[in-house]
């Protein structure tokens, strides 16, 4: 495990490169080219591109021993216990229709586990980041989740189920969500995952759920991070560690209201 003093080096490195990588985005915002369509909404812009290159550039710059795991230009294998996760342009199709809803999101793993990230959201100049053991942050202030302790006092975001990605559990989910939905005081909806858990370390909302579409790595471990160091506690939606390689949902949320969810899961 880094020292103390590296993963401020680490954390510091991030937080820069993730601010450089959005001032970018903002550029390319009113002159942004369909480089390659994935689907028929999904595609990869010059914003991305752009964006992925710069970051992908400064860390083999500073860190050439350093794998990397990026959206776009996917694994980038090296002789290294570290590994960088790395999405240039986290809300592509919000960025493509002029939504002001997408962040850079960029996370460091040592030996498989995250120790640094950052978020950054250039459209309202939010920079969320943490590191392991020393906290969570936005811009230079410490963070934590919510001390709301019942649910119907509580802001809850989900992410809504997807037929075209998960149509064994749409029915389910939408059943589930329904009753959450009866007990909180709100629940809406969000699928940009890194900023809900940024949102949920910074006691901006109490938790966030997403039962039945599997994320991507570099979707999730950024905010993921945030979420944990805040005090947040992460689990599945039977209550098991969260587990990249086994998707069974994800619930986010403080300890105080976590049990309550979960209750409505079984």
């Amino acid at each position: 495990m880094s020292s103390k003093n590296e993963l401020r080096d680490f954390l510091f490195f991030t937080r820069k490169i993730a601010k450089k990588a959005g001032q970018i985005l903002l550029n390319e915002r009113n002159k942004v080219k369909i480089v390659r369509q994935k689907d028929i909404q999904d595609f990869t812009t010059s914003a991305d591109i752009l964006s992925e290159r710069f970051i992908i550039d400064s860390i083999e710059k500073k860190y050439p021993e350093h794998g990397i795991l990026s959206e776009e230009k996917g694994e980038i294998k090296k002789e290294s216990d570290y590994r960088w996760v790395i999405d240039p342009l986290d809300g592509t199709k919000e960025f493509t229709r002029g939504i002001p809803l997408f962040n850079v999101s960029i996370a460091l793993e040592f030996k498989c586990e995250l120790i640094v990230s950052s978020v950054y959201r250039p459209m309202d100049n939010s920079l969320y980041s943490a590191a392991k053991k020393v906290g969570s942050f936005l811009g230079n202030e410490k963070i934590k989740v919510s001390e709301v302790n019942s649910l119907d006092k509580s802001f809850i975001y989900c992410y809504l189920p997807s037929y075209h990605r998960q149509k064994e559990k749409y029915d389910w989910a939408f059943k589930i969500l329904e009753e959450i939905g009866k007990r909180v005081y709100r629940l809406r909806s969000l699928s940009d995952e890194n900023t809900a858990l940024c949102w949920l370390a910074q006691g901006g909302i109490e938790a966030y759920i997403n039962l039945s579409n599997p994320p991507k790595w570099h979707d999730i471990a950024p905010g993921l991070l945030v979420a944990q160091e805040a005090e947040a506690l992460i689990t599945d939606s039977k209550g098991n560690s969260f587990s990249k390689n086994h998707f069974d949902g994800i619930v986010a949320s403080s300890s105080k209201i976590h049990d309550q969810i979960l209750d409505i899961l079984k």
